[in-house]
């Protein structure tokens, strides 16, 4: 009895450790990799945020040559038209509001809809 207490304490103790390790672990390489970010950040913003824009304009020229790839140009472009009507029309109405227009924002908001409605449902499926 004694045995198996001691043995449950000592899986629980190896538990604890391994949790302690990881966090450690995890803390260790977050410094490693952000402190040194910070530090370039700091001491040179401009080149700091070109390389942040070039390295993000990398992975989003990746990601959109991998999409095409896979689901083709027509259906990508689409995607974009219907995000971009979208977006778009929040934005605009949201601009409106802001600038005292408010009259105006609803019928942007409806015309921004039936855009929608037309490139996602109002096209000829094959």
């Amino acid at each position: 009895m004694i045995q198996n207490i001691a043995r449950g304490y000592s899986k629980l103790l190896i538990s604890a450790a391994k949790v302690l390790l990881l966090l450690s672990f995890c803390a260790l390489l977050g410094a490693a990799i952000v402190y040194p970010l910070w530090k370039f950040a700091t001491t040179s913003p401009a080149v700091y945020t070109y390389t942040v824009l070039v390295i993000a304009m990398g992975i989003l020229a990746f990601l959109l040559v991998k999409k095409i790839k896979t689901a083709g140009a027509k259906t990508v472009l689409m995607h974009f038209a219907q995000f971009s009507v979208i977006t778009g029309g929040i934005i605009a109405a949201i601009a409106l509001v802001l600038h005292g227009k408010r009259l105006f924002a609803i019928p942007v908001c409806a015309l921004a809809i039936i855009v929608y409605g037309v490139l996602s449902f109002g096209r000829e499926k094959k």
